[in-house]
């Protein structure tokens, strides 16, 4: 009984958390023919600024860049800070070195790949903290963009760490049109929210849950703006508190 009072304290929390991120980035915009989005094309990137959502601290920049399109969309993601780790310092012999002497505490500058089949579906997602795979690929942005929108999915995830299929439930509403401001300039954007129920592959998490809100626009070809957050309960934990996952906030810088 408490699992379910908790749930739907989490899906109150959330809709209320969406609606006050919402006004800290631009004003709506007036009922207009909703324009149409960029289609992908090999070599178009994307650079972000990757940042902690609780303290706004710098984490990482970003590149993803489209290598492949056909069948499926590929889209290929370096790390900025990872890069500069590796290059810093006297680089003599490094190249030998690297050979025999594992480096655990720094992480080559290539990210796990996106790939999404269709385009605007996910099918392999770098997103979270491990790479997922879904059953069923999942919409990355509002398949009709018009405000109100909605759409539900009732799919199954895997990760590298457990190929048992785990369940995973979304729910995308999008909300409005919005004028937004980032680095990369002012954007006209589709702002809308995502309430994703999971099972954990953690199996002493209970009831987790994740709230994105993004802001995509259709020039671009994807968002200018992600915010991303998620809370969970520990199981057999008399504390009736929530602990928070990682959360992050994404800001394009720049994009081709």
């Amino acid at each position: 009984m408490v699992q379910v009072t908790r749930r739907s304290l989490l899906l109150s929390a959330a809709a209320l958390s969406a609606g006050c991120v919402s006004r800290r980035h631009g004003a709506a915009e007036p009922l207009t023919p909703a324009p149409s989005t960029r289609p992908p094309v090999v070599g178009q990137s994307w650079r972000y600024a990757k940042h902690d959502y609780y303290s706004g601290k710098l984490v990482d920049n970003q590149i993803d860049r489209i290598t492949a399109v056909g069948g499926t969309v590929d889209i290929d993601s370096r790390s900025e800070a990872a890069s500069a780790a590796k290059t810093a310092g006297s680089s003599w012999g490094s190249s030998w070195l690297s050979k025999y002497v594992p480096h655990p505490d720094s992480p080559d500058a290539a990210l796990p790949s996106e790939i999404q089949q269709p385009w605007g579906s996910v099918l392999v997602d770098p997103h979270w903290s491990q790479v997922q795979v879904y059953e069923t690929p999942i919409p990355l942005w509002p398949i009709q963009l018009r405000p109100d929108w909605k759409y539900h999915v009732l799919t199954k995830y895997k990760t590298p760490g457990n190929q048992s299929g785990l369940p995973w439930d979304q729910t995308m509403w999008a909300r409005d049109w919005e004028t937004v401001t980032v680095p990369a300039g002012t954007f006209k954007a589709l702002r809308y929210t995502n309430l994703i129920n999971l099972r954990s592959t953690d199996f002493s998490r209970d009831a987790a849950q994740r709230m994105e809100t993004i802001w995509f626009a259709p020039e671009v070809g994807r968002w200018v703006v992600r915010e991303s957050t998620g809370t969970y309960y520990m199981d057999d934990s008399s504390v009736d508190t929530p602990y928070n996952e990682s959360g992050y906030r994404w800001e394009l810088l720049e994009w081709t």
